[in-house]
């Protein structure tokens, strides 16, 4: 057999994990897909336009976030079984569904515009309507981190500690929350995201483009935004073989290491160190 149709098993998986999530929710899936659509619109861009803001692509910002858009729907469309039997059709499950939908299309809507446009839509202060749309963006990522608390919360009361896969998943929702909104909303109210070193991204690390030569709020943001994709993968490894006292306690065991790590990279940037 020609070994350009040869599949690998990995490959089928991965093809069968994005259809299973589709199945869950298809709504939030569809909404996965078109920002992946967009990153990948934005990375075309990039190819062919030259311009930049602070030191990078006027289309890394859209990009980045297209794709950390993209991530969070299929993730919270991949935990729609945990929540309560017939939730997601109830008329709270349609707020859940709805909600997180027009926050990112508005947010993710701005920043395409002002990249394209050649101007930064963060931190951007420069005229009344900039600070206003510079707000807004604010109010739709609290509510973005706030369905997330919302649905960790709702699979915690309704399976408890049952099964740790699902408790890790509740925790891992409810940690982004309270870590990468808590340390979003700092970075938020800040003129920039670096601190101290170059006030460029333009030396900063592959695709991330932390600082190197100072501290970076971006990163402490980062890791507490995915607490709720890294927990629930660790708690799968560990507690696969694992008498389910023990699982629980490497859950709580494992959160409580994870929002160290959150805290430590935030301390580290406060005092002007690069993360690497």
């Amino acid at each position: 057999m020609n070994a350009e149709w040869v599949v690998s098993k990995p490959q089928l998986q991965r093809t069968a994990h994005l259809i299973e999530a589709t199945r869950r929710h298809p709504l939030w899936m569809r909404t996965a897909y078109a920002f992946a659509a967009l990153m990948v619109a934005c990375g075309v861009c990039a190819l062919f336009d030259d311009r930049t803001i602070n030191g990078v692509s006027v289309w890394s910002k859209p990009f980045k976030f297209s794709l950390s858009i993209a991530v969070y729907f299929a993730t919270l469309a991949w935990f729609v079984p945990l929540l309560p039997n017939g939730y997601i059709k109830s008329r709270r499950g349609r707020w859940l569904t709805f909600v997180p939908m027009a926050c990112a299309i508005f947010e993710i809507g701005y920043i395409v515009l002002q990249a394209a446009r050649g101007e930064a839509s963060h931190f951007n202060s420069t005229s009344p309507f900039y600070s206003v749309m510079y707000g807004l963006m604010g109010v739709g990522a609290v509510a973005l981190v706030t369905i997330c608390l919302w649905m960790g919360v709702s699979i915690l009361r309704s399976r408890g500690t049952a099964s740790p896969y699902a408790f890790a998943v509740g925790v891992g929702l409810v940690l982004t929350f309270a870590l990468g909104g808590g340390f979003g909303g700092y970075l938020g109210g800040q003129m920039s995201h670096w601190v101290g070193g170059s006030q460029s991204d333009a030396n900063g690390t592959w695709l991330m483009r932390w600082s190197r030569d100072g501290g970076d709020l971006r990163v402490a943001h980062f890791f507490g935004m995915h607490a709720m994709q890294v927990l629930p993968l660790l708690a799968a490894l560990f507690s696969a073989r694992t008498p389910h006292r023990l699982a629980i306690g490497a859950v709580v065991g494992l959160a409580s290491a994870y929002a160290v790590l959150c805290v430590y990279t935030f301390v580290q940037a406060l005092h002007g160190v690069p993360f690497l």
